[in-house]
C-alpha cells in the first residue's frame, strides 16, 4: 500500500495476538485456529505454485481445499501462527516478479485460474476480511475493508461463489441496490436463476444504504455488530430476499 496505510496482512497479524486460538469467529464452525489454518494454507500453496512457475517445474494441484486445510488445523497453534508470518512473506515475494511482469496474465497452474494482479487481490481481501471475522468492528478494520480495489475485486472475480449459497435456497428474481455516499452503487440481481453483482452509477432507486466497509461484509454474507450502520429503502419482502440471497460462504 502506498503512504502510511498498513497493509492488510500486517492488521492481521496486529489483531493476532489479542485473539486466542480457540476463540469463536464469525466463521461458522471456525475459530480463531481454524481460520489461520485457512490463511496458511493458501499463502503456502500460492508461494509453492509460484516457485514452480517460476523454477519451471510442475504445480502442485488441490482438487480439495477444505482436505487441503486440514493438516494446518492439526498443526501447534504457536507454529501456526509463525507459519503465517513465513507464508505470507514468501508468497509476496514470489508473487511479485509475475505481477511486474503482467498483472493480467493468468499463469497456468496457479491459485484459481484468475489473473495474478486479482489473486494478489484476493488474498489481501482474504487477510482483511477474516481479521473482522476475529474481531468485529473497529476502526482499523473499517478502514481496511472501505478500499475499493477490495469490492471492485470481489465483484469482478467471486459474483459466483458469493452468491452460490444463497441461490442454491432462492428461486426468484430480484434487482437491489446497495449504496453508498459519493461511490457507485452495487447492484445484486438474480434473473432465471443466475445471480450477478455489478457496480453501476447511483440513482435515486429505493435501496440499502451503508458505509463501505459494512457494504464489503453484507456482500461476504457478515454484518456489522451495529446495526444502526445499514438502513432500508426496500419494501421489507425485497429486503428479506437481499439478505437471504448474500448468505456468504
Amino acid at each position: 500500500m502506498a503512504g502510511t496505510e498498513p497493509s492488510e496482512i500486517d492488521a492481521f497479524l496486529e489483531a493476532l495476538p489479542g485473539v486466542p486460538p480457540r476463540g469463536l469467529t464469525a466463521c461458522d464452525g471456525w475459530t480463531a485456529h481454524e481460520v489461520v489454518a485457512h490463511l496458511v494454507s493458501g499463502a503456502e500453496l500460492l508461494a509453492e505454485q509460484a516457485r514452480a512457475h517460476l523454477d519451471g517445474t510442475p504445480a502442485p494441484v488441490v482438487d480439495d481445499w477444505a482436505a487441503r486445510d486440514l493438516p494446518y488445523q492439526a498443526m501447534d497453534d504457536r507454529l501456526l501462527r509463525r507459519r503465517l508470518e513465513t507464508g505470507e512473506r514468501d508468497m509476496t515475494q514470489l508473487l511479485e516478479p509475475l505481477v511486474a511482469a503482467d498483472p493480467a496474465a493468468v499463469v497456468p497452474g496457479l491459485g484459481w485460474g484468475m489473473p495474478v494482479g486479482e489473486i494478489v487481490l484476493h488474498m489481501r481481501q482474504e487477510f482483511a476480511v477474516h481479521r473482522w471475522d476475529l474481531t468485529g468492528d473497529d476502526a482499523g478494520t473499517d478502514e481496511i475493508l472501505a478500499r475499493p480495489e477490495l469490492l471492485g475485486h470481489s465483484v469482478r472475480m467471486l459474483q459466483e461463489s458469493l452468491l452460490a449459497t444463497g441461490l442454491a435456497g432462492e428461486t426468484g428474481d430480484i434487482s437491489a441496490r446497495i449504496r453508498c455516499p459519493r461511490q457507485p452503487d452495487l447492484l445484486v440481481e438474480v434473473r432465471d436463476g443466475k445471480g450477478t453483482l455489478a457496480l453501476v452509477d447511483p440513482d435515486d432507486s429505493p435501496a440499502v444504504e451503508t458505509d463501505p466497509a459494512a457494504r464489503l461484509l453484507l456482500l461476504w454474507g457478515r454484518r456489522p455488530s451495529d446495526p444502526r450502520r445499514v438502513r432500508s429503502d426496500l419494501p421489507p419482502s425485497q429486503l428479506r430476499h437481499l439478505q437471504q440471497l448474500l448468505r456468504g460462504f
